[in-house]
Order: structure tokens, then sequence, then C-alpha cells
């Protein structure tokens, strides 16, 4: 009997998906499974491709059909769910079917170079203990809620979506801990991201201490054949919760009880390279198949998903209070036009200075936040307004005392310190404002005597660096650390009593409507790192958030001070609605970058007005029909207009919300259709863009 299996290959061909029939040879017949890898032939090379259905007539000629040469796995590479489930995440996100598949098959099992490794250990260096906590009544009865969910909380499918708004403290991490353990004794699995798995060592290691050997990790941080290990385990049923980044979400575990996204609100589970995705989207979809919950979690919820439980879409559930019954820091604002009026030009106001002293007085611990790194943010000549900027993108060069290199942020380039502007050759050079580098050394003059760590991207390369400097700040005190947002990420150090923000304002200043809310969540994760020992008290010194500001009367601060959510969140609504922003409105940004500009401006006047193309279908006619659902449309060089020496434009389209799913198929055609044919040009499709840089 002669077996045919349908193959999608792995490979970039077009736009479309490259599905083909094979034979299946007998010697096969026995391995040949749907979901399995194999290698076929296609033209003249060999390659790999994945086993979509097997059937035993096709509707192609045999004479012309090829067989599978080699099935290479042990294992069936891809399951029933995500045979299943694909389809629903490419129309989503108008994405090729061998793309999604990727995703959940990473590079590191379909490439042979690989051997299993001993998992690294170093996650339980950190001092923590085994807590027998006591639960508080929220805590049990979110868990509660959690685990004895009914189908019908919410109406857009079978599976409920929890958004647990909990204040920084409150013991989100533990009701997340319960309700697995929970679900593992009904024999389920799940899954628990975190934004940055680097950044959150303390999550990592309590996950370990009260689950063992059943964690895997899923993370860029990961060399190869450690990714490759941690899949496999996951893959057989060794690992039962698989934790990580974004990534995480496509780990390959059946029988899924809940999939638990903690800081829900951060930009990084949503991916902004090829392919493009929203984690809350693909957990939803998981979460269906299996029939389990998603769990949300935040102190400072996204504003779309808090207006989703504000209407029911999500099932709101709360932690108003810190778990040991702490309380909030006291969050100080700072105006930094008085301290300048008043003669003080240091980078800390006075009350933070005499905080800190006091601080250290008390053998107690400080943080510090900047986000910015290196040492100055840009090089100027005085003269003529020269800025030192990188050759292949645009945007200025950030000085680095340390190395003394004027460094790119968003590619490799390096360059050697400039002592007189390239333009007219004067030595009157000026440096731009400060970053952690220059905050760090300027501690350091201050408190000579302290130890003073820093953590940013510069000094945590390696995999454990950043584990090294959270390690040793630990276990310093008196002691301050300085660094970017990654000392926002949930970290939990019971000595920290005084956090300063220096120079807050810069989030406020992005040309984004999400820059408020952006601004909103970053001071209250980062003031969420003060007090939270047992007592907040000590010595008379108690927890306390310097916020330094030039605009002290901001509403963000206001409500930032009082870590009023919901009235922050009201606002911003409000704004929202006025403005015709999300979630009012949709927002759709085709992102266009090539080598060359010229050719990237040519396929931009195709798909909007069609006029170079024989066919009819372009976005511009289209908006003329359907005026009335249009907020706006237009086509611009991006805010970055050129990284990593590629030209970079994109066309934003704003509209009414109901007609999201139709403007996504109806823009996806447009690109299909005037697809450019150089691979020099490439096209990325986006539906609420975190970013419009």
């Amino acid at each position: 009997m002669i077996m045919f299996a349908t193959v999608v290959i792995d490979a970039i061909i077009g736009n479309n998906d490259p599905v083909f029939d094979y034979t299946i040879p007998k010697n096969l017949h026995t391995q040949a499974q749907v979901g399995s890898r194999v290698f076929v032939p296609f033209g003249s090379r060999k390659v790999e491709g994945f086993i979509l259905s097997i059937k035993d007539n096709t509707e192609i000629d045999i004479s012309k059909l090829k067989e599978v040469q080699k099935i290479p796995d042990g294992f069936i590479a891809l399951k029933p769910e995500i045979i299943q489930i694909a389809p629903s995440i490419c129309k989503k996100f108008k994405l090729r079917l061998i793309d999604v598949l990727r995703l959940f098959v990473p590079a590191t099992v379909r490439s042979r170079k690989r051997t299993r490794v001993v998992e690294n250990k170093k996650l339980q260096s950190l001092d923590l203990q085994e807590k027998n906590i006591v639960l508080t009544k929220e805590q049990q009865a979110v868990i509660h809620e959690v685990l004895n969910h009914s189908d019908d909380l919410s109406p857009f499918g079978k599976q409920p979506v929890f958004l647990l708004h909990g204040v920084t403290g409150s013991g989100k991490t533990e009701v997340y801990m319960n309700v697995i353990t929970q679900l593992l004794k009904q024999g389920k699995t799940a899954i628990m991201l975190v934004p940055e798995i680097g950044l959150t060592p303390q999550v990592l290691a309590n996950f370990r201490l009260r689950f063992g050997d059943t964690i895997a990790m899923i993370h860029s941080g990961l060399g190869q054949t450690e990714k490759y290990d941690q899949w496999l385990r996951l893959h057989n049923g060794d690992a039962k919760i698989a934790i990580g980044a974004r990534s995480a979400i496509f780990a390959p575990l059946e029988n899924l009880g809940v999939i638990i996204i903690d800081e829900e609100h951060d930009t990084s589970y949503f991916s902004e390279s090829n392919p493009r995705f929203s984690t809350h989207e693909i957990a939803r979809i998981r979460a269906e198949y299996n029939n389990c919950p998603v769990v949300l979690g935040s102190a400072t919820p996204s504003i779309e998903s808090y207006f989703k439980a504000t209407s029911s879409e999500y099932k709101l559930l709360e932690l108003h209070k810190r778990a040991m019954n702490q309380p909030m820091p006291k969050i100080q604002i700072v105006d930094m036009t008085s301290e300048i009026r008043s003669g003080n030009g240091s980078i800390f106001s006075r009350d933070l200075q005499s905080a800190l002293v006091k601080t250290i007085e008390q053998n107690k611990q400080a943080m510090i936040f900047l986000n910015r790194r290196g040492f100055s943010s840009y090089v100027m000549c005085k003269q003529c307004g020269w800025v030192a900027t990188c050759e292949n993108c645009d945007v200025s060069l950030v000085w680095h005392k340390d190395e003394n290199l004027l460094k790119c942020h968003y590619c490799p380039a390096r360059f050697t310190k400039v002592n007189t502007c390239k333009q007219c050759a004067s030595n009157m050079l000026k440096y731009g404002a400060i970053g952690t580098q220059k905050l760090a050394e300027e501690l350091e003059t201050i408190f000579p005597n302290i130890k003073v760590f820093r953590l940013d991207a510069d000094n945590t390369k390696t995999k454990d660096s950043l584990l090294q400097i959270l390690c040793d700040f630990s276990n310093t005190t008196p002691s301050i650390l300085v660094g970017t947002q990654m000392i926002a990420k949930g970290h939990d150090f019971p000595n920290v009593e005084i956090v300063g923000l220096i120079d807050t304002d810069t989030s406020l200043h992005f040309s984004d409507y999400r820059a408020t809310e952006r601004t909103f969540a970053l001071v209250t994760q980062v003031a969420g790192r003060a007090g939270r020992a047992s007592s907040s008290k000590s010595d008379n010194l108690s927890a306390s958030v310097f916020l330094q500001t030039y605009k002290p009367n901001h509403y963000v601060y206001k409500f930032a001070q009082n870590y009023d959510y919901k009235k922050f969140f009201e606002k911003e609504l409000n704004m929202r609605q006025t403005t015709n922003y999300p979630p009012y409105t949709s927002i759709i940004r085709i992102l266009i970058t090539g080598e060359l500009d010229q050719p990237i401006r040519d396929f931009i006047q195709k798909i909007m007005n069609g006029k170079t193309h024989t066919s009819a279908i372009a976005i511009s006619p289209y908006l003329k029909e359907h005026a009335s659902d249009f907020i706006y449309l237009g086509a611009m060089k991006s805010p970055l207009g050129r990284i990593q020496n590629k030209f970079r434009y994109q066309i934003l389209a704003r509209f009414n919300r109901q007609i999201e799913s139709h403007m996504l198929d109806f823009i996806s055609n447009v690109i299909k259709e005037h697809q450019p044919k150089s691979s020099k040009i490439q096209v990325f499709l986006e539906i609420n863009p975190q970013s419009l840089s």
C-alpha cells in the first residue's frame, strides 16, 4: 500500500507556505507520523520539513512525486496541539505556517549539532529559605477562583482569563506557585512566563526550592545545547513546568492546567522581530485548546488588559495589601527646578542625599534608578552643533567612560572617543545627559567607603554576571545599587529602605500614546523595591522613595505617589477615548526596511496607490470608500529612520476597532499583492504595536 505525506518545507520560498505531497517509502511507514520532522528532496536540494498529514491517496500524479528520504528524530517534533492551533495563530498574526511551526520547534531542535548537558544549578545560590508560608485571605480567595473557574467566565471562548492586579510585594508569586502545586497533583502541567528570565533569579530560585527538577527553563540566555536539553525534557514529560521569557509560551507541554504571565504589562511580551506576535494572544489560543485558565498578573496592568477586565472580557482578581502587611513606601516628589533655584546643581536632590546618608548609617541598602546606560548620552560640539552619530543608524553615540569608547545602542558599532569636532575641529565638546556609569561614579565620590554596584546591559553580558551582581549586593550592607529598568524586575531585597528615581521625566517625552502609562508603571515598579522586609521601619528610618522630576505637578506622578492605579486608569482611559487611541480604536503598522532607500519608497507608492501595478488593490482607494471608519492614515519615515544600515519607513492606520479583523485581512492581501521580489526589502505587519519608532 502506498502512503503519502503532506509536508511543509522548512525554508523561505516567496510569500506562501511551500506545502507538497511526498510518497513514504515502506521502510519508513512505521516511523512516519503526523508532526514528524523529515528530510525531503526539493529541487536539487535536500531540505527539512514537517509532516502535516498522512493519507492513502493524492490528487497529484504519483509519477511526479518524490520520496521522503529520512526521519531523523526518535520523537514527534510537532505534537497534535501544535498542528491544531497553528492555523489560528497564522490567521491572527498573518504569519506563514512554517514561521509559526519554527516557534514551537526552535533551531536547536532542528539542528543536528547538539548534546545533552547538565543543567546550571547556580540559581540556588541566593540565600532563600523554603517561608511554610501562611497565605493571606486575599491570596486564598484568588487561588480558589483560579482553581475553581467555570467555563462561562469569558464570553470569547471556553477558557477564562484572569487579571490579577496586586500591589508590589502582595505575594503574587506565592499565588502562582500554589495554583501550580494543586494542578500538578491533578496530573496537569503549567507555563510560567516572566518578562526577562535573567532578571528574576529570585523567582527562579523560589520555584526550584518548591518544585525541584519538575522545572525546565526556556530563554535566550541559555546555550544551544542547554536549550535543546530543556526543550526535550518538556517534550518527553520529564519536566512539568516551563518557566521562561516570551518564547516559553511555545513550550511542548501537553495537558496544560494553567498559563501564567507575570508582569503582564511588560512590552517584552510582544515580539518586535519576525515573526511578530503577542504572547497574550498565543496564551489564549493554547488555553482554549487545553480548556485551562490564563492568569495575567501585574501591579500596573496595561490599559488594554484592565479595560478588558472592566468590560467583562477578563475576570478581575485583586490583592490590595502586601503579603506581610508592610506599608507601601512613601513616595516623595522632588521638584528639581526648585533644587536648581536653591543653588543645588548636583544630580541628587538634598533630600535624597540626606536619606542616603541615614541609610548607610543604619547599615541598610539603597537602589538608584536611571533608565539610561553609559556615561554620557551624546557628544556635541558647542561651536557648530555637530553630534557624534552612528555610521549605520540614525542615532547619537553614547560615551562609555570605562572602555573610553563611543557606542551605538542599536548596532554593534564602536568608535574611539573624539577629542575634537569632526566638522569644525573645535575642542569645545559638550557631553550630554548622564548615564548609569556617571551616576555610579558620582556616588563613589560622595560615599568613598561604600560599595556601589551597577546593573545594566553593559556589565551583565555573560551568563552569570547578573546573578553575581545581585548576590554581591544582597550580601553587602550598607551598599547602593545603581541600574536601569533592570532593577525594577521583581527583585526582593529586604534591606533596601531607600529608592531614588533620577531623571524620571525621560520616559514621558517619547512621542508615543503609551508614554504616560509606561511612566506610571516604571515609577510604581521601581518604588516597590523598597520596604519589603517584615517591618518597614528600623531605627527611625522608614522606607521611602524619592522621585526627582522637573514636572512635579504631572498627573502621572500624583497618581503614582498614592499608588492609585484605578484613578490613573480612569484618567488615561478618558484621554484615550477623547483622542481616539486604543483600546477605543485599533492601529495597524506596516514597517518596511531595506538597504536602499528608493526601492522602499517605490514599494510604498504601490501599496498606497496601486498606480505602478496592474492590480487596483491599494490602501488609499479603500480609505476613500470607508472614510468614516478611519481616524488616521499616513506613510512616513520611521522616527528611527535607519538602524543597522537599513532604511526604515512605516505606514500607520488608526481606525474603528470593530473592523480590525477585516482590516488585517485587507492590508495583508495588499502586501501580498505588491510584495517586492527582492529579498532585500522586508515588510512587517503589526496590530497595535508596542512601539511606533
